[in-house]
């Protein structure tokens, strides 16, 4: 059987999480390139009061995993390298599928196909 490999990568920091944006903080986080009254004006969604606080990272993480396991994606590994956390994925590679961008990039085009 040929396995087809999918490798993501997160960047984990120590510490606590980040605190919800305010246009104050996203400002100065942007070195005061954008004010914070001009991004309060042009993202009104993301700084109204009562706004969703942002999903805790492990549902973020439990929902990409669900979404890679309905497109049949295996978990093999997680492996941190550094600050990156590694996760190893595969699955069956199905050539009658199509085949892949990887692979028709890596094949020279065949005499019948090319183009003069």
């Amino acid at each position: 059987m040929t396995w087809e490999y999918r490798v993501v990568h997160i960047n984990i920091e120590s510490g606590n999480p980040p605190e919800p944006p305010t246009p104050a903080s996203d400002s100065s986080r942007l070195g005061g390139a954008l004010s914070a009254d001009f991004l309060r004006r042009e993202f009104p969604q993301q700084y109204q009061v009562g706004a969703r606080p942002p999903r805790h990272p492990a549902a973020q993480l439990e929902f990409f995993l669900n979404a890679l396991g309905k497109k049949n994606w295996e978990l093999l590994e997680v492996a941190q390298v550094g600050p990156l956390l590694m996760f190893f994925f595969k699955r069956p590679f199905l050539a009658a599928a199509g085949e892949h961008e990887v692979e028709r990039e890596s094949q020279p085009p065949s005499k019948d196909t090319a183009k003069p």
